[in-house]
């Protein structure tokens, strides 16, 4: 459920900084779907693409890679070797080393929000959280 709840989170924020995103009369406030909005302006500063790509993106990918790991199962194994040496790594190693970018990332980028920004945007917020949650049930099961 946190993986949809966070493919949906940056999906709309994919489409916000395409300029996709329209206000409609269905979208609740709190969605900020409206132009001029804290999540639309946002996703328009530094803070909100790195190297050109926005910050959603990689997200997508993200939580895409976490429905496949929920759905074809945690025993995914790669086998790496480097100088002679053998390292296994799960899928699961793999989901946890970007989980946890992805907080380190969120700290930052929330920091950017309070202190630099000074907006709020309830989105970026919830989409931190869903982060934090899912690294730590990641943690959890491994």
């Amino acid at each position: 459920m946190l993986a949809l709840a966070g493919l949906a989170d940056a999906l709309y924020f994919t489409f916000a900084y395409y300029g996709r995103v329209r206000k409609s009369r269905w979208v609740p406030q709190v969605l900020c779907a409206r132009d001029g909005s804290s999540c639309v302006t946002v996703v328009r500063t530094p803070y909100g693409s790195v190297f050109g790509v926005p910050n959603s993106l990689p997200g997508i990918l993200y939580y895409g890679l976490l429905l496949l790991w929920a759905v074809a199962g945690q025993s995914a194994r790669l086998t790496l070797q480097i100088n002679m040496t053998s390292y296994i790594l799960t899928f699961t190693d793999l989901l946890i080393a970007a989980g946890s970018v992805t907080v380190v990332l969120g700290f930052y980028l929330v920091f950017a929000l309070r202190r630099i920004l000074h907006t709020d945007c309830p989105l970026c917020y919830a989409a931190h959280a869903i982060n934090l949650m899912v690294l730590a049930l990641l943690i959890a099961v491994r």
